[in-house]
């Protein structure tokens, strides 16, 4: 449906993507917060869990909670380091079963961006990516 006002746009888009996505990533055996976390990491391993939580954009406390189950799933492990202020904190590595398991998200991702883009030029691309981004900076002033 086409919509004159950006939030129901956004709206339906997102949840439409979110919903394929949810369904994608279960497929995977992800739970949510999952598939962001591999996918930053496997682009960066080795990030500290706090900076990890900020690109993420989620709370330090709701990270623990996705870290420790990715733990018990063996996606992940954990490296005690010491920060400015010699403060102690936990730089986060993928394992091999992460990696492998990373390597099959980027291929589910790669498949979503192939159908919310259908019948797009890479030129729409583009352009909607850029907007989606202004959109986002303005929202966040």
């Amino acid at each position: 449906m086409v919509s004159d006002k950006l939030f129901l746009a956004l709206l339906g888009a997102s949840s439409a993507h979110a919903e394929a996505s949810r369904q994608a990533f279960a497929s995977l055996g992800l739970t949510e917060g999952q598939p962001k976390i591999l996918y930053i990491l496997n682009r960066q391993d080795g990030q500290v869990q706090k900076d990890l939580a900020n690109v993420c954009g989620i709370r330090q406390s709701t990270l623990t909670v996705l870290l420790a189950k990715m733990e018990e799933n063996n996606y992940i492990y954990r490296e005690v380091c010491y920060v400015s202020g010699g403060k102690r904190a936990y730089k986060i590595f993928l394992t091999d079963v992460g990696r492998e398991k990373a390597k099959k998200l980027d291929e589910v991702v790669e498949q979503l961006e192939e159908q919310g883009f259908a019948g797009f030029s890479k030129e729409d691309r583009k352009k909607l990516l850029m907007m989606l981004s202004n959109v986002e900076k303005n929202m966040k002033q």
